[in-house]
């Protein structure tokens, strides 16, 4: 056997330079079996190198007990001192010389330890993920919130823990090898047990993660680096593939993910929502990030949502432009008109010079029915950077404030013979804020190829827009009645009223109104000076965004020279909104007279009709205005003092044209259709039909 010293120079003195940080070999003369201290030489000074410990083994057969190394050499050392004991063993049985079962029995507590260390700490940071996942609930790497910084500061805590019980569990075991021999070794020959502890654990513990950090921070750049190419290039489909293949590296990317959801808005809103969600949770100091959150909620309808994350943006950056006129265009979105106003009037105080923000300001005005404050705006946008889109709003807002003249003609027909035409026009003055005023002159002139007679009509006419949530109309005025039948020429006054609210938002709306005029579809009823007087109720309930619920009531006083009747209408319906321009519906009417009459006009005990209808409202490329209401159903009729009759048909058909001919001039066609008893009071029969059409031209003065 040959006997073998190892001798460490952990450092040498200046004038030592033959010295190096080496292992070295001397001769089995230098120092005995059981001695600790090496032999005085010129090339290595005592006091410089302390023995580890001297071996009595065969070459090739030989371990040297020290650190564990890193990686694959770390394993071999687990691997080699679990072997330890049988190898021991072995040597015993076969009477073969070892070092002893003290050396084996601490290197193999030492192996035993750190795996129990690995098991214990992925035990823990087991629990720890559990409690971690029912506290903050994440339920997809992309979506919601992600668990912050749980999982890293139980990860530190429990390594710190793991590391503190190893460091223990190896000073125990040192104290217990080394129980008896502690007072025979000498300082300068003692081994650094907790030193060698210390490394041990810490090379176990972060071997694998320094390894597999450094390679995911290689992967990760690289897959940003590609997504990043792609994405100038205007690659969409490549960047979004690369920054998903980012994320599946570092789910806590915050660059990736933002890009990802940018990507990802138009074709997929849904996934588009998750990942802005979860940026907003990686980056919660980003104004941007609740900008894009906000939007990405508006274009999904959750606009209350959206407006609470500008307004998070807008508490870390309060004067940051993006977040002031991005909430504002949520509230437009919205529905809330406003209140966006509001807001981009106090941005433009403070910054007059943002031509989009006066061009946004003058479409909202626009909304609120505010044509002089809108083309004021636009004015604003104009000068300060010249546009041709602006410039033809400009010039539709002037159109629509200026004073205009409107000449009109209309007339119906129905299926006893009757025919009215009339000819007339109106003349508006220009609009005064949130106020209009106009005037009305007519002659219509009624016939039944018998009979012949006519009135005259004049009328001053106000609207009113305090906002966008309400609207007020009233007129009144006189109608003049021929004489005819030996009656002679009559007026009576007439008007209208009408009040409309919404609630912002797609909200509820209440329509009350109120009229005053003469029926005078045939002959008959104008002779017979048959006056209506009606209040009405339309209310529309929205209910979850899906369908609202309409319910119509309606009274009406019919009085002439001999007597008065009543009529009351009581409607329900559903109606589902398909697109923002198609809606389908189901109603109900019900029509109930007080008695009969020989005034001219139709009036049964009750009359009960179901229809389904549809409407549509479109607009071309052209500016050209499309509007079509449709209702097709059944009817069922009633007489006084009769029972109820069998159902038959009952249709109805409402158009409306609206052709810009120029700025400022716009033709307006109109066509009313109708087969029912409940078309209104002027109905003479049960399957009384009509047919009703309206042409005018508006001529803006500019």
């Amino acid at each position: 056997m040959h006997r073998s010293c190892w001798c460490r120079c952990w450092s040498a003195p200046r004038d030592a330079g033959k010295c190096s940080g080496r292992w070295r070999a001397f001769r089995p003369s230098s120092c005995c079996a059981r001695s600790t201290r090496c032999s005085f030489s010129a090339r290595c000074a005592p006091s410089w190198c302390s023995v580890v410990r001297c071996t009595s083994t065969r070459r090739g057969t030989e371990m040297t007990v020290g650190v564990p190394g890193t990686g694959i050499g770390g394993m071999f050392y687990l691997v080699s001192a679990l072997a330890m004991p049988l190898r021991q063993a072995y040597r015993s049985l076969r009477r073969r010389p070892s070092a002893g079962w003290r050396i084996v029995a601490g290197q193999t507590a030492m192996a035993g330890a750190i795996l129990a260390a690995i098991w214990v700490t992925g035990w823990l940071v087991g629990i720890a993920i559990t409690a971690s996942a029912a506290i903050v609930r994440p339920p997809h790497l992309l979506a919601g919130a992600h668990p912050g910084n749980v999982l890293r500061t139980a990860a530190l805590v429990l390594s710190a823990a793991t590391l503190a019980a190893v460091l223990l569990g190896v000073e125990l075991l040192r104290l217990w090898v080394h129980r008896e021999t502690g007072p025979r070794l000498e300082r300068g020959a003692e081994i650094p047990i907790t030193r060698v502890a210390v490394l041990v654990v810490l090379a176990v513990a972060a071997d694998g993660t320094h390894t597999v950090a450094a390679q995911n921070t290689s992967a990760l750049a690289r897959r940003l680096a590609r997504a990043d190419s792609a994405f100038a290039a205007g690659d969409a489909t490549s960047a979004e593939r690369e920054y998903a293949a980012a994320l599946a590296v570092d789910p806590e990317n915050s660059r990736a993910t933002y890009r990802l959801a940018d990507l990802s808005k138009r074709g997929d809103p849904a996934r588009a929502l998750q990942l802005f969600r979860r940026y907003v949770a990686l980056e919660p100091s980003d104004p941007w990030g609740y900008m894009a959150l906000g939007d990405a909620l508006a274009r999904s309808g959750s606009y209350g949502d959206a407006l609470r994350s500008y307004d998070d943006a807008l508490r870390l950056a309060p004067d940051e432009r993006d977040a002031v006129i991005g909430r504002a265009r949520v509230l437009a979105r919205a529905g809330h008109t406003d209140a966006a106003v509001a807001d981009y009037r106090h941005w433009l105080d403070a910054n007059p010079s943002d031509a989009e923000a006066w061009g946004e300001l003058a479409r909202q005005r626009l909304r609120q029915g505010r044509e002089r404050d809108a083309a004021l705006a636009f004015e604003r946008a104009q000068a300060i950077a010249p546009d041709p889109t602006v410039a033809r709003r400009l010039a539709v807002a002037r159109a629509a404030a200026a004073a205009a003249i409107t000449p009109l003609a209309s007339g119906t027909h129905d299926s006893d013979g009757n025919t009215t035409l009339r000819l007339g026009g109106t003349g508006e003055i220009a609009s005064w804020g949130p106020m209009r005023f106009g005037l009305t002159a007519s002659r219509t002139a009624i016939e039944d190829g018998v009979t012949t007679t006519g009135r005259q009509d004049l009328t001053l006419g106000a609207a009113w827009r305090p906002g966008a949530a309400w609207q007020v109309q009233a007129s009144g005025g006189a109608s003049r009645l021929d004489a005819v039948a030996g009656r002679s020429a009559t007026i009576l006054p007439t008007g209208q009223l009408r009040a409309r609210w919404r609630v912002p938002g797609a909200g509820p709306i209440v329509d009350l109104r109120a009229r005053r005029d003469l029926l005078d579809a045939t002959p008959l009823l104008a002779a017979n000076r048959v006056l209506r007087t009606e209040l009405g109720a339309t209310v529309e309930l929205p209910v979850a965004r899906v369908f609202k619920l309409r319910g119509i009531g309606r009274t009406v006083a019919l009085s002439d020279s001999a007597e008065v009747n009543h009529r009351t209408t009581l409607a329900g319906m559903v109606a589902v909104p398909v697109t923002p321009s198609v809606e389908v519906s189901a109603q109900f009417h019900t029509i109930r007279f007080a008695h009969s009459t020989t005034a001219g006009y139709f009036a049964p005990r009750l009359v009960q009709v179901a229809q389904a209808g549809s409407y549509l409202e479109f607009e071309t490329a052209q500016g050209i205005l499309l509007v079509f209401d449709i209702g097709a159903g059944v009817q069922r009729v009633a007489e006084q003092g009769a029972t109820i009759g069998p159902w038959g048909r009952a249709l109805r058909l409402y158009s409306l044209i609206v052709v810009p001919l120029a700025v400022g001039r716009d033709l307006r066609l109109e066509f009313d259709g109708e087969q029912s008893a409940f078309a209104n009071e002027v109905a003479t029969t049960a399957q009384w039909r009509y047919v009703s059409a309206t042409m005018s031209l508006r001529w803006a003065l500019d």
